[in-house]
């Protein structure tokens, strides 16, 4: 990706960073995120991009910036992503990440810019899901796919993977907190529990496979990665240390293990050496 001028929605989560990390050489990037915080420390960094506070959950704030910006490529990371957050908060949840992304397409729409690529990050938990996040974010992926198969201008992509290793609210970065709190033990919701994990580095991998393929229009891509056990994870961190597992159970809205691609769509999957791709039709 060069030359480009990439506007990343939710620019300031760790996503965001690692794709300015990887892209901000050799294009124009623009983050979009509500956190101002979190901007003004990016901008320590990254100096020369270009910064705007918005919010997905408003249209107006999406169109002024793709009529301001002018970007070739859209990605959006913006997510409320906290399975138990999700859960309490459920109509909260609908507005980020059901209207968000409805607001997103709808910018796109109404914005006399066009673009070229237009990507989404999706999540395992949209696969087969049974909490509020993974069913906000199992409806974000047919609204995407909907919008692919009513347009040809733009590029539509959409990349669903685990939970990535280093970013905020992830299992290591806790387990990592508690340790250094010098707690007797870590919290395990079950002992047999396993999730796929990846590190923001592969996941920019996939994100940019996805983005070179020709034929990952309208498609869901998926990195060729195994699940772990939570309790290995939690073991090796552990090392020599005197701490204990101890079992406080599983939260609500958790699976004991999640799918990337589930039965039904696995007869709609190609494989690739690293990735699948699931397509809307047989």
């Amino acid at each position: 990706m060069k030359n480009e001028i990439i506007l990343i929605l939710g620019g300031t989560g760790a996503l965001g960073k690692t794709l300015t990390r990887r892209y901000h050489n050799k294009n124009n990037i623009i983050i979009f995120s509500r956190d101002e915080h979190k901007q003004v420390e990016m901008k320590r960094l990254y100096p020369n991009l270009k910064y705007h506070i918005g919010n997905i959950k408003e249209k107006e704030s999406i169109l002024q910036a793709i009529n301001e910006y002018k970007p070739s490529v859209i990605i959006n990371t913006a997510a409320l992503k906290h399975v138990p957050v999700c859960e309490n908060n459920p109509y909260e949840s609908v507005k980020t990440n059901i209207i968000g992304h409805k607001n997103l397409i709808d910018s796109i729409s109404l914005s006399n810019h066009q673009i070229k690529t237009l990507m989404f990050i999706s999540t395992d938990k949209a696969c087969s899901p049974i909490n509020v996040y993974g069913m906000c974010k199992a409806i974000s992926e047919r609204l995407y796919v909907d919008f692919s198969n009513k347009q040809d201008k733009i590029k539509v992509v959409l990349c669903r993977y685990g939970n990535v290793l280093e970013s905020t609210g992830s299992v290591i970065p806790l387990f990592k907190s508690i340790l250094q709190q010098n707690s007797s033990f870590l919290p395990i919701t079950h002992p047999e529990m396993t999730r796929f994990l990846l590190s923001l580095e592969d996941a920019v991998n996939l994100i940019h496979w996805a983005y070179e393929h020709k034929e990952s229009h309208g498609k869901i891509v998926i990195p060729n990665i195994k699940s772990l056990k939570v309790t290995d994870i939690a073991k090796t961190l552990i090392g020599n240390k005197p701490v204990t597992l101890k079992n406080i159970g599983i939260r609500p809205g958790e699976k004991l293990h999640e799918a990337m691609i589930s039965l039904e769509e696995s007869i709609r999957t190609k494989k690739y050496k690293n990735y699948f791709m699931i397509t809307d039709k047989i």
